[in-house]
């Protein structure tokens, strides 16, 4: 471990004189600037390897306002298989809005696994480790953006478990009625949610429409969830539709997992999640279903 750490203290350092970055497909859109930090370490999910070239990392603080920022992003694996790199931009003074790091803020880590196409928010120190390493800055727990700049910091490890998700869903049912499709679902946990919109389309169509004219605000929190309702009036008698449930969260983001469930004409349908079981969906994952309306 200490030939691989002085390794890497080799490896940092060109990389923070000279900064690469990805092409990020999920966390876009954050400022650069000339004053940055630099945060190294590993990512995994429930101790294992993420798909290095692929997943993503971003990094996040408040923006003062009930929001957040996104100050940096990289792609996991990208310089170093199973590691991540990420530069963190401070606020430029200059601008009236803020658009990067200040001093002592919080840093929060997200993990796109693009393969599930899952978003995971490491708010819990759990889910966070330090190693002392010749060459870098020993991080602050919780992380944060320290003064001055063209630092590194690390070994800062992640892991991404499945309760770091954006949120559980306990339960989404669908009911049928005579004109109409009932859909409600319960989350247990809601993180960095702005709102769900649901989409629709029936099985000879190729692409799905919003059917939600506005979006449908969250209501519930980290510690608790809240129950949502949608009634689906404009359908016709004996056509298939499958439904979209998609979580916004407060940047805009839209993560995308498709599960199929059918069921006969006569069934209500009912999905349920164990509470002690991992398979939770994320708010920021899409749940589908596929009902027949009642003749």
């Amino acid at each position: 471990m200490n030939y691989l750490s002085g390794i890497f203290t080799i490896v940092c350092f060109l990389y923070i004189s000279l900064p690469v970055y990805a092409e990020n497909m999920y966390f876009t859109g954050f400022k650069t600037y000339m004053t940055f930090n630099q945060y190294i370490g590993t990512v995994t999910f429930e101790n294992t390897s993420l798909e290095n070239g692929h997943d993503e990392l971003g990094v996040y603080v408040s923006d003062g306002n009930n929001g957040s920022i996104l100050i940096g992003a990289c792609v996991i694996g990208e310089n170093h298989p199973g590691y991540y790199m990420v530069h963190i931009y401070a606020d430029d003074s200059q601008t009236q809005a803020k658009d990067g790091a200040a001093l002592n803020d919080i840093l929060t880590f997200k993990i796109w696994d693009k393969s599930e196409n899952k978003l995971y928010v490491l708010s819990n120190t759990n889910s966070m480790s330090r190693e002392n390493t010749p060459g870098l800055n020993y991080p602050e727990m919780p992380p944060i953006y320290p003064s001055g700049g063209m630092a590194q910091y690390g070994f800062l490890h992640l892991t991404a478990r499945n309760v770091d998700l954006d949120a559980s869903i306990a339960l989404f049912k669908g009911v049928p009625g005579p004109k109409n499709i009932r859909l409600t679902w319960i989350t247990t946990c809601e993180k960095n949610l702005s709102g769900f919109r649901i989409f629709r389309k029936n099985v000879s169509d190729t692409e799905y429409s919003e059917i939600t004219r506005e979006k449908i605000p969250a209501t519930g929190s980290a510690f608790t969830g809240a129950d949502y309702c949608f009634i689906d009036e404009n359908v016709i008698k004996g056509t298939f539709y499958r439904y979209q449930l998609i979580s916004v969260d407060l940047n805009g983001q839209q993560t995308v997992v498709q599960t199929t469930l059918d069921r006969s004409v006569s069934q209500s349908f009912l999905f349920q999640v164990d509470y002690n079981r991992d398979n939770q969906f994320g708010l920021a994952d899409i749940i589908i279903f596929m009902k027949r309306i009642c003749q």
